[in-house]
């Protein structure tokens, strides 16, 4: 018999399917952009960089084992302290049956991915995903401590929506740390860049560092729709929020970049392109947040980002005029959002 916190959770991963998928049609359509991103990815050579690359594949499944693993963790946490199956997502059993099925889930998927690379490839992408797993197993689920504010400033309360944004995203919310922690994350870029070697194949040289960039992005762009929505009812516009999210971002940036073209001017390119991307992906999900409820928006995002991939794959000179049809759309719905108490 299904634990109570499994049947919780597959009963809201059917919910939203059927939200987003409500005809056949819809399903066909999903059916079809999977078919052709298989397809797509085993034309892309990724099969090639994985068989002659043991460390890329484990690499790969270290972060998703740990990224897996983390993501469980927290949605435990907020299931534990906020949701009608407390008890249950307190349960040492049901925990261990939901990291359980993550890991299998994300096994399965490694596996697919590794087929047409060989058994090799399938050994090294698990045994990553072993040693993400543990690691992120043993290390507490706040790594860095929250963010601390002088004595001076907190007696005076004068925490502004800056820092505060900047204390959720980064863990810091003091000046000093809005800007060494985006410095040390473009030198470690620019060094990352720099040490890999000239043995490896261009394709890999310019995708580590861009990868790198990106990862970094994803973690500097953190979004949260409670803070969107107080951000909203307290009169903060679509573009206000927007740019309060991206302050970190934007010092990142601009620490990156130049350093980029004088120290590695071969990995400008495609690391400009992986900010520019993840910029752009946290500005469509603050409008997001304001216009829809946050478990429609993460659906709408998961598959527009599906589609995006897609055609960023397949037919990329596409991809720009539908973006920007789809950020004016969100933010036409998101702008009356400001004021607004429900």
């Amino acid at each position: 018999m299904m634990h109570p916190l499994l049947r919780y959770e597959w009963a809201i991963v059917r919910a939203e399917i059927a939200l987003a998928l409500p005809g056949w049609r819809d399903r066909l359509m999903l059916a079809a952009m999977v078919a052709l991103g298989v397809l797509l990815l085993l034309e892309s050579g990724t099969s090639a960089v994985l068989r002659e690359r043991a460390i890329v594949a484990v690499v790969l499944g270290a972060i998703a084992g740990w990224t897996g693993l983390r993501a469980g963790e927290r949605r435990l946490e907020r299931l534990a302290y906020g949701s009608v199956i407390a008890p249950a997502a307190l349960d040492p059993a049901g925990r261990n049956y939901y990291r359980g099925v993550i890991l299998v889930g994300i096994g399965c998927a490694l596996i697919a991915l590794g087929v047409p690379a060989g058994p090799w490839s399938i050994l090294s992408l698990l045994a990553g995903m072993a040693t993400g797993a543990v690691t992120g197993a043993f290390l507490p689920l706040r790594i860095l401590p929250r963010c601390s504010f002088p004595a001076r400033q907190r007696e005076r309360c004068a925490i502004t929506p800056t820092g505060a944004l900047a204390g959720h995203q980064i863990l810091a919310g003091t000046r000093f740390g809005r800007v060494a922690l985006p410095l040390a994350a473009a030198l470690a870029t620019v060094l990352i860049a720099n040490a890999l070697p000239d043995t490896w194949s261009l394709a890999l040289r310019l995708a580590i560092p861009a990868a790198v960039a990106a990862f970094t992005m994803l973690l500097l762009t953190r979004v949260d729709a409670q803070c969107v929505t107080f951000l909203a009812r307290a009169g903060y516009g679509a573009w206000r929020s927007a740019w309060l999210h991206l302050t970190v971002v934007a010092t990142y940036a601009v620490f990156l970049l130049p350093l980029l073209a004088v120290f590695a001017p071969h990995v400008l390119g495609p690391c400009a392109a992986a900010v520019a991307t993840f910029a752009l992906f946290a500005v469509l999900r603050v409008w997001s947040y304001r216009a829809y409820s946050k478990r429609l928006a993460d659906v709408m995002l998961v598959f527009g980002g599906a589609a995006a991939a897609f055609l960023a794959t397949s037919f990329p000179p596409l991809l720009v005029p539908i973006a920007i049809v789809a950020a004016i759309g969100l933010l036409r719905r998101a702008t009356p959002a400001t004021w607004r108490m429900a």
